[in-house]
């Protein structure tokens, strides 16, 4: 299940970085971490760069609500998503 929802969250990202896309995104993002649910661990994103209008070091359960609000992030996390 976890590897349909992230399909979803891939598509989503995969839109232009409108309020609705984002809001999208942050959703499929809370259903793929749903579904991996279980884990006791808090694992981070963290990106090494300077001055971004993004966070640089995330918790994964923040993502979501990060997607929503900053346009910016949106596209970091799909440069992520396309690569990997």
């Amino acid at each position: 299940m976890p590897n349909a929802e992230f399909e979803k969250l891939k598509e989503a990202l995969r839109k232009a970085p409108t309020e609705e896309a984002r809001k999208e995104a942050a959703e499929a993002f809370r259903r793929y971490e749903e579904a991996k649910k279980g884990k006791k661990s808090r694992p981070m994103l963290v990106s090494l760069g300077l001055r971004k209008p993004y966070p640089t070091s995330i918790e994964i359960k923040d993502i979501p609500g990060e997607l929503e609000r900053n346009p910016e992030f949106f596209e970091h996390l799909r440069k992520i998503v396309e690569e990997g």
